[in-house]
């Protein structure tokens, strides 16, 4: 639109400049006379019309407007011409940037450290080439290149990246488990910039260094800062990691839950919601024998979202009134029916509550949404010991055995359908103690003080199911 505009204006000016003039010259012509000394031509008279003073006068300015530009760029030309090699040089160093990156990806080191020094001399951005040299002097385990380099951005009289590259620099300093000094670095950078990662950075040195305190006092910060963060596998990684050691600290220091609940009233609002967070936190208030509290807040998010780690979560308390428990988990189930998750946790209510038969047909539907239940096994074994029925509970917890063994350590090597271990004896002596673990835990399961089990416990590589975990 606004290009539109200009195109029309221009096209109007010209006529009206005429009429403009038509308008000055219609009745006199009129005479212009300019007398005086002139550069180059002398002492000279002009005797001419208006149109032609003006004529005149735009001349002399177009002329005095292309000498000046001509005189400007004879002296800018040096400026010009490194203005330009610099700008092919930050291009090629732009070039080797990437192709350090690419190296380090390609697990080479070496060839990465050599072309990020090769790029810092002539890229814009010098800070950032000498933290990706430090990470690869970090790989290759060469601790003082790697300070070294680190130390140049402290040297470097780049500034617009500067408070990005001390960030980044905390943070390799973290991963090489440096907490101290990332801690020291991250204090000074937070007294001259207001830095949301620098916040979230300095909570993960102070948790990993065991300073509840100063994490605590951190919380208001931190408050803020996450919610202004891009999420990121890595930034849930240490906010749950951040927030559980506090849960377990505050557990620790009172056998009440208000300090349980002051840490968690200084969450962000969308992290009660993350199921990690949420289980690990009802089972600290289990820990401190708030158990209203902790079933709770599990039932609510559940009816809120029917997320499954949670029910399976609530299969879990082994504290609270038995019939309430098993209340929720009728209406839970009501509300999955086709969900294994939900079998399960009703009938291992019904098992709190010695309802053995509805339990066991409860785990028959659970085996067949799901046929490499593990817990479920587990809990169908449990029931035949109680009906002294030794045969039975054996090949329940074999079967489960055998599932968990499916999920094969790294010295079981699977060949043609078998599994090969350095020692036999690994294996036999796991199978023995998980059956007598078994066992033993069948006849003491009244007695003893469990927690929600966190799901995000077994969320590994070796179990990435919790319904798959014995």
């Amino acid at each position: 639109m606004g290009k539109l505009f200009k195109t029309v204006g221009w096209i109007l000016l010209i006529p009206l400049l005429a009429i403009l003039l038509f308008l000055i010259v219609k009745d006199d012509a009129g005479h212009v006379l300019i007398t005086g000394t002139f550069p180059i031509i002398g002492p000279k008279t002009i005797n001419t019309t208006i149109i032609g003073g003006l004529l005149f006068g735009a001349i002399g300015i177009i002329a005095a407007y292309i000498v000046i530009r001509i005189i400007i760029t004879i002296f800018s030309t040096p400026s010009i011409m490194r203005k330009f090699s610099l700008n092919r040089r930050a291009k090629t160093a732009e070039k080797q940037y990437n192709q350090a990156e690419l190296a380090l990806l390609e697990n080479k080191p070496a060839v990465a450290e050599d072309l990020f020094l090769t790029a810092a001399k002539g890229s814009k951005s010098p800070n950032l080439c000498y933290l990706g040299a430090a990470r690869a002097a970090q790989l290759l385990h060469k601790s003082d290149r790697r300070d070294r380099y680190l130390r140049e951005i402290d040297l470097s009289e780049s500034k617009h990246d500067r408070e990005y590259a001390e960030v980044k620099r905390a943070e390799l300093l973290i991963e090489a488990g440096e907490n101290d000094k990332a801690e020291s670095l991250l204090k000074d950078l937070l007294t001259r910039y207001k830095n949301y990662p620098a916040t979230l950075l300095l909570a993960v040195s102070l948790q990993r260094q065991g300073k509840h305190e100063a994490l605590f006092r951190l919380l208001p910060d931190l408050q803020k800062a996450l919610p202004r963060l891009t999420p990121s596998r890595e930034i849930t990684q240490y906010t749950q990691d951040i927030y559980c050691a506090l849960f377990d600290y505050a557990s620790r220091i009172s056998k009440e839950s208000d300090q349980l609940r002051l840490v968690w009233s200084k969450i962000p609002k969308y992290l009660r919601q993350d199921p990690t967070i949420l289980i690990h936190y009802a089972n600290r208030l289990l820990d401190v024998s708030d158990t209203k509290r902790a079933e709770e807040l599990l039932r609510k998010e559940i009816l809120k979202t029917q997320d499954e780690r949670l029910i399976m979560a609530y299969a879990h308390l082994y504290r609270g009134d038995q019939p309430q428990l098993l209340k929720y988990a009728k209406r839970f189930n009501e509300s999955q029916p086709d969900s294994a998750i939900t079998q399960y946790t009703l009938a291992h209510m019904l098992f709190r509550s010695q309802q053995y038969e509805e339990a066991k047909i409860h785990l028959e539907k659970t085996l067949q949404l799901d046929p490499h239940f593990v817990k479920a096994y587990r809990l169908l074994g449990e029931i035949k010991l109680i009906e002294n029925d030794e045969k039975g509970a054996l090949i329940a917890f074999k079967e489960a055995m055998s599932l968990m063994l499916d999920e094969r350590p790294k010295d079981v090597i699977p060949v043609d359908g078998d599994l090969l271990i350095a020692s036999t004896e690994k294996i036999g002596t796991a199978v023995d103690d998980a059956l007598d673990a078994e066992i033993i835990d069948s006849h003491n399961d009244d007695t003893k003080e469990n927690e929600v089990e966190n799901s995000s416990d077994t969320d590994t590589p070796n179990n990435p199911d919790p319904r798959r975990t014995l």
